[in-house]
């Protein structure tokens, strides 16, 4: 049987939607040999490197991970069937910063665009598409891309410029790695997620009134 890693990195709160969410993973029981973990090393990049070495300790064939705000909303256990090197179930993150037609909510799923060396959310947003990077909100990964020795340096480790200024966050840097290392990064936008944030809502209210006019493509920072 198929042995499968559900892990949430956590700093002491799950969200409750979370927690059902992993109670009826518990049903998949008879397709999947599950362990369900729920460490809380700090810092974050630190605690997923704890689960990656003991992912390989332990001898599971996938690991799927999800964020403590951001459950899926549909079974991500069905993507193991489909065998990819890694896949994220696209999650919708708040970005607005007060442009007057700027589209206030992206997904996170990228395309790197090299005449600015930075990430642009990807298109189209349907079905499973092969992306140049994903967010690590919920993601499922298959055993031999850690299996890979370059994958075992810190493959969450963020990558800064000279100054110590973040030029690549750890969603970008593993997934810049895991392509470097010959894998293939995919996002199945039948797989949403919700997530949940605080936020301000006259920065709501002033979203919502710029989109009377047409939004624009929302460009999405290298440092996110």
């Amino acid at each position: 049987m198929i042995r499968v890693l559900v892990t949430v990195p956590n700093e002491h709160w799950i969200h409750r939607q979370v927690v059902y969410t992993l109670l009826s993973l518990l049903r998949d029981e008879r397709r999947y040999a599950l362990s369900i973990r729920l460490p809380a090393a700090k810092p974050f990049e630190n605690n997923l490197h704890h689960i990656v070495g003991e992912f390989l300790r332990d001898g599971f064939d996938f690991w799927l991970s999800m964020d403590s705000d951001n459950p899926p909303q549909r079974n991500p256990l069905n993507l193991v069937e489909l065998d990819l090197d890694v896949v994220g179930c696209p999650t919708p993150v708040w970005h607005y910063q007060g442009g007057p037609r700027e589209r206030p909510i992206y997904w996170n799923a990228y395309r790197y665009d090299p005449t600015v060396d930075a990430y642009r959310e990807h298109t189209p947003r349907e079905g499973l598409q092969r992306v140049d990077a994903i967010g690590t909100g919920c993601f499922l990964v298959a055993r031999r891309v850690f299996e890979h020795p370059a994958m075992q340096r810190g493959a969450f480790t963020r990558k800064l410029h000279l100054d110590g200024r973040v030029d690549r966050g750890n969603d970008f840097s593993f997934s810049e790695r895991a392509r470097e290392a010959g894998f293939s990064i995919w996002c199945h936008y039948d797989y949403p997620c919700h997530h949940f944030n605080e936020l301000d809502l006259d920065q709501v209210a002033r979203a919502l009134k710029g989109l009377l006019v047409q939004p624009e493509q929302t460009d999405v920072s290298a440092e996110c």
